[in-house]
């Protein structure tokens, strides 16, 4: 059992404002309480990485696939399914071996809650036919050399099909992954955006305590397979001093700018995040709702360009899309509630991480910690992923787990995402200036490709929208731009379906049924869509590269008549010296 400290303490008012003079974003009342310093747990030895010594090779290999079951990715979960062969062939070399698979659909928050699935990083026992498989009765497959690879190949097909596309539309596959195999206390439940000084989470899930501790070994090789159509979407719950899972409610706390489709819109940015989202003066108009104007910051922000245009601080009926939200926060929004990306780098390679309660406390020289309104992962938690020992239930020890034997190469991450195969046609080195920008943490995108800028506005050198249905383009990547109504983000890439699907009115995975708009992705005849797309991939694409070595990456826009296996070749490859 985790042992429970006090996390407030009483402070004055003066030393909860933010630069600008405030801390309220959702209209609450002022917030007095800040979380109190913790201290390390005894046990977690912060700052190493793995034992000393060569290299090892393994006998065991445990494989999470971490599939995005949002709408449009049916027909990417099947090329997944059909591509696994050399992939687990030479895993089955090893003899002992786990796969487990989770989905993208994380759960927790408002705009998951209605007629979706939300999986919670539970691992998938169904099969193709929607029923339990039995092989996956435990949450994972066991290769069985009895039964021989063709088998275990099968059904792993049989898992990954099943997946479908019904999941939650905010997808955050990175955090599903953090949550099962790194997160020591993952939450049960979410509660509101209650503010600073109050704990979001609620509960531990026990499931995916028991379910990690049967699936991950603590001397296997681990592969983490991901494959998404569009960005990750992680919400960081204690963003926004804890108030950032606003962001993922219908109606924003404290606006009344009504949406035509329902909810309310979010708060717009000052001017200046415009050009320049690493300003400090870059933030965002909802606190100066709240703040007291007789603080110089609190002025700045009521008076700044950006609250005071037509509409006021918050965004128009129309300019804020649920379906468009969760991209360039920073930029659109003036604070960015996301997780940051290195901390899955980190959860995949340190051995020590944060606890929930932790995630926004950062070291200080002198030994001690302070409250960060930013993300600062104060690392104080042996990682389960590098543990000897991993708990059944809450009623373990979470934190302070024994160090074990798994180094952090041993350690692999496979990403397939939206990017555009031109950019990955070397596979030892991608093209990640123009994937991912020069420096995506100061907002410089000047050498990114233009296929991989997300906007939700044609891209100025891009071939244009076309009036024609069925005129899907020539460009190679994509075919062209389109005219977005305000509801989607322009394409990565695209690619053909064989055959071409006709769709059923209503569904929102088809992309063709709706007459006021034309993508290029259809026929010339309304229903009919001749191409799946995909949206650019950044955040995943930034944790590939930032594992260096250990990851590979692939489009999840194959070439014409081909699937992934080009890529589960080269991971196969990637695995070989590891095995033995």
């Amino acid at each position: 059992m985790v042992k429970v400290r006090p996390i407030v303490r009483r402070v004055a008012v003066a030393a909860l404002l933010l630069s600008a003079g405030c801390s309220a974003l959702l209209g609450l009342d002022d917030l007095t309480d800040l979380p109190a310093a913790p201290t390390t747990e005894a046990g977690a030895d912060a700052g190493v990485d793995a034992p000393d010594g060569a290299p090892g090779k393994s006998t065991k290999v445990d494989v999470l696939l971490v599939v995005d079951d949002s709408s449009s990715m049916g027909d990417k979960s099947r090329l997944l399914a059909s591509s696994l062969d050399p992939l687990l062939r030479e895993i089955a070399t090893a003899g002992d071996v786990h796969l487990g698979v989770i989905t993208s659909s994380l759960g927790g928050i408002e705009l998951c809650a209605k007629g979706r699935p939300s999986s919670r990083a539970h691992l998938v026992r169904t099969g193709a036919d929607g029923g339990t498989l039995p092989s996956a009765a435990s949450g994972f497959l066991t290769y069985d050399a009895t039964k021989g690879v063709d088998a275990f190949i099968a059904e792993a097909k049989s898992v990954v099909v099943s997946v479908e596309q019904s999941g939650c539309g905010v997808e955050a596959p990175l955090e599903s992954a953090y949550r099962f195999l790194v997160q020591p206390d993952p939450w049960n439940e979410l509660g509101p955006p209650i503010g600073l000084g109050n704990s979001p989470y609620l509960g531990i899930d026990q499931a995916v305590l028991a379910e990690r501790r049967a699936f991950l070994r603590p001397d296997s090789l681990v592969v983490v397979v991901m494959i998404t159509d569009e960005d990750d979407a992680s919400l960081d719950p204690g963003s926004v001093r804890g108030q950032g899972v606003a962001f993922a409610q219908l109606s924003f706390p404290g606006s009344t700018t009504q949406r035509p489709n329902g909810g309310t819109t979010a708060p717009r940015p000052t001017q200046v995040c415009a050009t320049n989202p690493a300003s400090p003066d870059c933030t965002s108009c909802g606190f100066g709702l709240t703040c007291d104007a007789a603080d110089a910051g609190c002025l700045k922000i009521k008076n700044d360009p950006g609250c005071t245009g037509d509409g006021g601080p918050h965004y128009g009926a129309t300019e804020d899309d649920l379906n468009v939200r969760f991209f360039d926060m920073k930029r659109r929004f003036g604070v960015d509630p996301l997780y940051p990306v290195r901390r899955y780098v980190t959860g995949l390679t340190e051995a020590t991480v944060p606890k929930r309660e932790e995630e926004h406390f950062r070291a200080l020289p002198n030994g001690g910690a302070e409250y960060s309104d930013e993300y600062a992962g104060l690392p104080s938690c042996t990682n389960p992923l590098f543990a000897a020992n991993l708990p059944q239930s809450d009623a373990e020890e979470l934190c302070a787990l024994t160090r074990g034997p798994r180094r952090s190469d041993q350690v692999v991450f496979a990403l397939i995402t939206g990017a555009p195969q031109s950019l990955l046609d070397d596979p030892s080195n991608p093209a990640w200036d123009q994937l991912v920008g020069v420096d995506p943490e100061k907002f410089d995108a000047s050498t990114q490709d233009p296929h991989m800028r997300p906007s939700i506005a044609p891209r100025p050198s891009l071939a244009g929208p076309s009036p024609v249905r069925g005129d899907n383009g020539t460009d190679p990547a994509h075919g062209r731009e389109y005219d977005t109504n305000g509801q989607d983000l322009q394409f990565a890439c695209t690619f053909a379906l064989d055959p071409v699907r006709v769709c059923d009115f209503g569904d929102p995975s088809c992309d063709c049924a709706d007459p006021t708009k034309n993508p290029p992705l259809c026929t010339a005849t309304l229903g009919e869509q001749a191409r799946a797309k995909a949206y650019p991939g950044i955040r995943p694409l930034r944790v590939a590269k930032g594992l260096g070595d250990r990851a590979i990456v692939g489009s999840i826009c194959p070439p014409p008549r081909k699937t992934y296996t080009d890529t589960m070749t080269r991971l196969a490859e990637l695995l070989r010296p590891k095995l033995r």
